[in-house]
């Protein structure tokens, strides 16, 4: 149903449970006695798991004992919550935002159409597309004492365009290779660093260039076959167009939530760079 789908929907209900909590802290003031109940359901929880764990259902007696220390938990925990221990604890503020984002993400855990799933691929279209794939020869000189100098390079380089050298007998051994084929663009990045990948990209098929630098060394490379970037069918990027959808409804669900929620304060941060401080007041505006 639309009506489901949309997120103002989310925000109020979001909005209702965050008030019964409040008001819930709030009627602490009423003259109403304390009261843990452990209910049913809790009880076949707590058995549940330790049949899990024990490989066997507790006795009549552990089970008393699993309710007594889920009592025990109880009273320690909501006195120490009304003694403030809960304050200032790093761990407890982390638990508790992870429980509010949970919250978010349960408001933007709604299935995406085929239709909004196309309009994601085509707003981020680089997310979608097959790699850039390259076949390359390449002629290695290790780096070091041993490494040959810019002049041997170069003789050897116009030697290979001329056919008078032989690429298998050039340069060192390389234990990753001498010959790839069809390798994405990404494994040649592993493979030889970002800087190669990047400069692979404008290499010319056909001749002999460089020289070029890895983590390895020095290269001479001659590309033999190139495939650009391409559009991929619907149906074979739709799963991984959903992943993406889901993870980016969420992210932009918390930073809705957030920016509501922070509006509320009025953030005052001490000892900043005053343009930095500027941007905190100008945000909370």
């Amino acid at each position: 149903m639309k009506l489901l789908r949309e997120p103002l929907l989310h925000f109020l209900i979001i909005g209702a449970v965050l008030f019964g909590v409040f008001h819930l802290a709030d009627a602490g003031d009423e003259a109403v006695p304390d009261e843990i109940v452990v209910s049913a359901g809790q009880i076949a929880s707590m058995k549940a798991i330790f049949s899990q764990t024990w490989q066997r259902p507790p006795t009549a007696k552990e089970t008393q004992a699993l309710v007594d220390g889920y009592i025990r938990d109880e009273v320690v925990y909501r006195e120490g919550v009304a003694m403030g221990l809960d304050r200032d604890d790093a761990v407890i503020r982390r638990r508790i935002r992870q429980k509010m984002e949970f919250v978010a993400d349960l408001a933007a855990d709604v299935e995406p159409t085929d239709e909004e799933l196309k309009a994601f691929v085509v707003e981020h279209p680089e997310w979608f597309r097959a790699e850039p794939r390259v076949s390359f020869t390449q002629v290695y000189f290790p780096a070091g004492a041993q490494a040959a100098n810019e002049a041997e390079v170069e003789r050897l380089r116009l030697a290979l365009n001329a056919g008078t050298a032989d690429a298998s007998a050039a340069g060192s051994p390389l234990l990753a290779g001498s010959d790839f084929r069809d390798l994405a663009r990404s494994e040649v990045a592993q493979t030889f660093g970002a800087d190669f990948a990047a400069w692979i990209d404008g290499a010319t098929p056909g001749a002999w260039q460089g020289p070029v630098t890895s983590g390895y060394g020095t290269h001479l490379v001659r590309v033999s076959e190139r495939a650009e970037a391409r559009e991929l069918p619907f149906e074979q990027i739709r799963d991984a167009a959903r992943r993406e959808w889901l993870h980016a409804r969420k992210v932009q669900a918390n930073d809705a939530l957030y920016e509501k929620l922070r509006s509320r304060y009025v953030i005052k941060v001490e000892n900043l760079p005053g343009a930095y401080a500027e941007t905190l007041v100008e945000a909370a505006e």
